[in-house]
């Protein structure tokens, strides 16, 4: 059976530690100066410049982890109702923190428009650690990115203790992880899906060159066989080494050799990232402005909140799932059983002519009576009728009732809202 529905409080623990970290890390790298600011200029070509110019204006953000599975850990419902805090409050923008490479990639085209649609009111910047499969989209609705230049993580080793790795600037930062679905058609089905999801969500603000530079990563991402191409002014295109693999020219990312995917150096190369250290300072330079005023940890604690809603109904989902597989077991134990059950019940008819021998008769003022013995055996085969005929009773009366539990089960499962693991159940 597949794994159980309900989601492991460790799990979620861990899914959410990443971000928390994170905003500890900026609140202690500077104190956050609290001024009333309009929103803070943003970046025209997708990613900040080299050497960017700095605003006078302070940049107040609300920090969103899309950490962990989309679609279970992180929901496009809690990354809306983030938004609108942020909008409501008039924050300049909005940081999405993105360590996620796995999910549902309808749950993140669905996160990627919630963040396009808010681009002209807030500045959308990505804070990657890792992105791949359906938070590649989420990437790409972002304006602004930005790459965590080493973080640590935990790896969990077969019969020992956990051990901490250091990731840096040379680790893959993006790839494109399809699902597994039997056949090459299905992988190439997930890739097209992956194409298109991504292209969409490029948000409207983004300049041509952003654009353009985009769409070919994006193409280098979704073919085996491409790899990026950087010209003499620095524009990106795919290119094919064909069959040699060996020699990688100095003007060429090899997308194709890392799964395919990009490492933090090569896809700052490319001008559509900057790496940066955690910590307001870097922050700061990194976005051009004065000062950079993180607003707490609402942000977390609303995706935490929708996560563990989403949770709690797909373990009452789980939970009818079950209930649902014993009401049928037991349905299909008592109908299996019913039919003998009555032929037992008929065999000890009182009235069957295969006991009347054991029923002796008298005569007595002029008619025939049942004699003692008769009657007591009369009695005693009525007795044993009538017990197993109530058991006929109850049996018919169990099945009924599991009958009806089992069409409530359904109709309420039918009312819920399942994912695809659960609806294979």
């Amino acid at each position: 059976m597949p794994c159980r529905t309900a989601l492991r409080p460790l799990a979620k623990r861990a899914t959410f530690l990443l971000p928390c970290l994170t905003l500890l890390g900026f609140l202690l790298a500077s104190s956050a100066t609290s001024l009333a600011a309009t929103r803070a200029p943003r970046a025209t070509d997708g990613a900040p410049s080299e050497t960017p110019s700095t605003s006078s204006e302070p940049l107040r953000f609300l920090l969103i982890p899309v950490t962990g599975l989309i679609g279970v850990d992180v929901k496009s419902t809690g990354v809306e109702e983030a938004i609108q805090l942020a909008q409501s409050q008039s924050w300049e923008a909005v940081i999405f923190e993105i360590d996620s490479t796995m999910g549902l990639l309808d749950e993140g085209l669905a996160m990627a428009g919630r963040i396009r649609l808010a681009a002209p009111n807030l500045r959308t910047i990505a804070l990657v650690r890792r992105v791949g499969g359906a938070a590649i989209p989420v990437l790409f609705a972002c304006e602004e990115w930005l790459v965590i230049d080493e973080f640590e993580i935990e790896e969990e080793v077969q019969y020992a203790p956990s051990i901490t790795s250091v990731l840096g600037t040379d680790r893959t930062v993006i790839q494109t992880l399809p699902t597994w679905g039997g056949s090459a058609d299905s992988v190439s089905a997930d890739l097209t899906a992956l194409r298109t999801a991504a292209r969409r969500s490029i948000p409207a603000s983004a300049s041509k060159t952003t654009r353009a530079a985009r769409n070919a990563l994006l193409d280098a991402l979704v073919d085996p066989a491409l790899d990026l191409q950087m010209g003499a002014d620095g524009e990106l295109s795919t290119t094919s080494r064909g069959g040699d693999r060996k020699n990688v020219p100095e003007n060429v990312i090899a997308v194709s050799d890392l799964g395919p995917g990009i490492t933090a150096i090569d896809l700052e190369r490319t001008n559509l990232s900057r790496t940066v250290a955690i910590g307001l300072e870097p922050l700061r330079l990194a976005l051009g402005v004065d000062t950079v005023e993180p607003q707490g940890d609402p942000g977390v604690l609303l995706i935490r909140a929708d996560a563990e809603e989403f949770g709690n109904r797909r373990a009452m989902l789980g939970n009818r799932i079950d209930s649902l597989f014993s009401a049928l077991d037991g349905i299909d134990s008592l109908s299996s059983s019913l039919p003998w059950s009555m032929e037992r019940a008929r065999l000890v008819d009182p009235t069957s002519p295969r006991l009347r021998d054991r029923y002796p008769m008298v005569h007595i003022e002029g008619r025939w009576e049942l004699a003692p013995d008769g009657i007591k055996a009369w009695n005693a085969a009525c007795d044993r009728a009538i017990r197993r005929w109530t058991g006929v009773g109850i049996t018919f009366r169990e099945l009924n009732g599991l009958v009806s539990h089992a069409e409530t089960l359904l109709q309420e499962i039918r009312e819920l809202t399942p994912i695809p693991e659960d609806i294979d159940r």
